[in-house]
């Protein structure tokens, strides 16, 4: 999974000509949601496309972009307000400043849009009256006059996208949102000229396509984002939806095609997460390319690995190759792929993007700011800036050599400090080492290469098999600073003062350990797991045992498993695959009364009622995880102040979260101590 710090390509490298205007390069990024707007464009906004134009991206799709009032929502664009105009012309100005281009995306939600809106409560309009998917809402099937007004709307927002800068549109078709809607069986079961066959289904789009290019004029470039593939029974094939093209080309000139897949009857591939397959969807591009030889496509899912993004171009699948989420973890993708010097000073390889969704789409599906696990600054170029290296050098020993403690070391040595890594084990890595034998989850292993190799390039002082204690610490002399980043571990006993998955409190005795269990303990074919965690560590537990046991039983006092996990969109796959396994159970609102051998007494937390669950060789325990420490080191300020050594305590050292907490702190970690190292110089 290593990679090489710098791959040179000269097909990457080639300008396109995309209907009126020609990208620098092949890198594009995608459409995505960020929230760092609302309504209108913003300096954050802004900010973030710069600086990954600066980094080598030649062509910039901003995402979601709404043309009705009824699709608005808090934190994002609205293309139809006149207001927006001169944002967008400041955000635009700014980005060809850098190198790039940059088209808008202009989009309604439709069936998948909150009948609760940022303005109150509103219509949620689709092809037909259905119950949305995405939000479980009926929905209000459109009449000839909403037709109308949503044609106008979107023709008036490709207007305001001309004026504002962009260099040009994308008519978003895809997803499952309003114009997909109508193009699919799926969602459309209309019986009048805008339903039933393929002229049917594709008279409002066609109708969208010819307004927008009616307003907009000959010399501005419009394309579309539409599936190559609905994957879905009921659904639009590749085949079926190479003839969706074409007749949508028919009707009115097409300067791009944008590829996408899926829709929100299976959100995985709308938002593919790290069980997804690389390349997924990289036959259904080279198929729509071949049946388009004249019009460039964009090729989402379409490479194997970021390092062979080249072949993508290459080999004619297609004419650009989206790269969304590996800039949002590297900003500077575009100039490693390029051959270039990095942006930032050293020559780091390529930051992978691990692909859990947890700080992108996660936070994004709670309201919150995009952010990124690997690349906490993304979102924040203007709060934190590059830091230089420091004039006054410190010492300082991380202890832990799990994310947070890996990434706190590179993040002080580059700065130009020395710091030595203490490792109990013999391995770096830390509970990733777990995490990457989840199935579908070894893309965090990415993660343990690229902070491995970025140790070593910083000069990092790496020491395994060391036991930290406050006799080692000592013995290491001086130091500036201490980071704790010690980790967690599957707790003996627990430390819930309410809640918890057992009448009596968690026993010790007749369970086997979450770590134990994926670690090659010894459990038989049928085993009951005891789930009191219910997030997506305790979700890999149960996927590892899977594949070792003939039948599971999972016990959990929620009233559904894994209830903390959906935020990342790829909660459907994942009960999707739990369901494949003929010998997965569940048993959910339930807590463990009385453990036996070779059963397990549940009670029903919500009618009181008793069960016994028998024949069961063993008992994984999977409790919330508990933080492990130095004892007798001294944390608090006190110590500090009497010229003892500034100790930092971060991750699940601190408490138990995500690795994007880990990583998150440690790199708020270097920005202080660069804040503390100028006041003291």
């Amino acid at each position: 999974m290593t990679a090489s710090p710098g791959i040179r390509s000269s097909v990457l490298g080639e300008p396109l000509r995309i209907g009126s205007v020609t990208a620098a390069n092949r890198i594009m990024q995608t459409a995505h949601s960020k929230q760092y707007s609302d309504r209108v464009e913003s300096d954050r906004e802004t900010a973030y496309y710069v600086r990954r134009a600066r980094g080598g991206c030649g062509l910039f799709v901003a995402g979601n972009h709404f043309v009705h009032p009824t699709g608005s929502i808090r934190g994002f664009e609205d293309a139809y307000r006149p207001e927006g105009v001169a944002a967008s012309r400041s955000m635009t100005d700014a980005v060809h400043e850098a190198g790039a281009k940059i088209f808008v995306q202009l989009n309604h939600h439709g069936a998948q849009a909150q009948p609760d809106g940022p303005d109150g409560p509103r219509t949620v309009y689709a092809p037909s009256r259905l119950i949305s998917p995405s939000t479980g809402h009926a929905t209000r099937a459109m009449d000839h006059a909403d037709i109308a007004s949503f044609v106008e709307s979107w023709a008036l927002s490709a207007e305001h996208a001309r004026d504002g800068g962009f260099d040009g549109v994308e008519i978003h078709m895809a997803h499952g949102y309003l114009l997909h809607q109508f193009l699919s069986p799926l969602y459309n079961a209309r019986q009048d000229e805008y339903g039933g066959d393929l002229d049917g289904r594709t008279r409002f789009p066609r109708e969208v396509l010819r307004a927008v290019r009616a307003r907009v004029g000959d010399d501005f470039t419009v394309g579309i984002r539409i599936v190559a593939n609905e994957f879905h029974a009921d659904g639009i094939d590749g085949a079926g939806m190479r003839e969706v093209i074409a007749r949508l080309r028919q009707e009115a000139r097409i300067d791009f095609l944008d590829l996408a897949a899926g829709g929100y009857h299976n959100v995985h591939y709308v938002f593919p997460s790290s069980p997804m397959p690389y390349a997924w969807l990289r036959d259904d591009v080279a198929a729509v390319k071949a049946a388009n030889p004249d019009v460039p496509v964009f090729g989402v899912g379409a490479a194997r690995s970021v390092e062979e993004a080249e072949e993508v171009v290459a080999s004619g699948i297609a004419d650009m190759v989206a790269l969304t989420r590996a800039q949002i973890a590297d900003p500077d993708l575009g100039r490693k792929l390029l051959g270039l010097a990095p942006v930032d000073t050293g020559e780091r390889g390529i930051r992978h993007c691990i692909r859990l969704n947890q700080g992108c789409l996660g936070r994004g599906s709670r309201g919150l700011a995009m952010s990124c696990t690997v690349n906490p600054l993304a979102g924040r170029e203007l709060e934190r800036g590059e830091r230089p290296r420091t004039a006054s050098p410190q010492r300082w020993v991380v202890v832990g050599g799990g994310p947070s403690g890996m990434r706190a070391a590179v993040e002080l040595a580059t700065d130009g400090h020395a710091v030595t890594l203490l490792e109990r084990t013999h391995q770096l890595g830390g509970q990733l080492r777990l995490a990457r034998r989840v199935p579908g989850r070894e893309s965090v292993g990415l993660l343990v290469d690229d902070l491995e190799r970025d140790l070593g390039a910083a000069g990092v002082d790496v020491r395994l098999g060391v036991e930290a204690t406050t006799q080692t610490l000592r013995g290491l002399g001086a130091a500036d600073g201490i980071v704790v980043a010690t980790g967690a571990v599957a707790p003996a006993t627990t430390s819930l003062s309410l809640g918890g998955a057992y009448t009596g409190g968690f026993p010790a005795e007749g369970t086997i350990d979450a770590f134990a269990a994926v670690s090659g303990a010894r459990l038989g074919r049928r085993i009951a797991v005891v789930d009191a965690d219910g997030t997506a560590y305790a979700a890999g537990i149960v996927l590892t045992l899977l594949e070792r046991v003939d039948e599971l039983e999972l016990i959990t006092p929620f009233e559904t498993v894994f209830p903390h996990i959906g935020a990342g969109y790829d909660r459907p796959l994942l009960l999707e695959r739990l369901g494949a396994h003929g010998g997965f159970r569940r048993v959910v609102a339930h807590r463990v009364e009385r453990l036996e051998p070779g059963a397990v007494t549940v009670r029903d937390t919500l009618t009181g009622v008793a069960d016994v669950i028998s024949g069961v060789d063993a008992v994984v325990a999977v409790e919330p995880r508990a933080s492990v420490g130095i004892p007798g080191l001294a944390t608090d300020t006190a110590a500090a102040a009497s010229g003892s050594p500034r100790v930092v305590v971060i991750g699940d050292a601190f408490a138990p979260r995500s690795i994007d907490a880990g990583i998150f702190e440690a790199v708020e970690l270097a920005y202080d101590v660069a804040g503390l190292a100028t006041l003291r110089g």
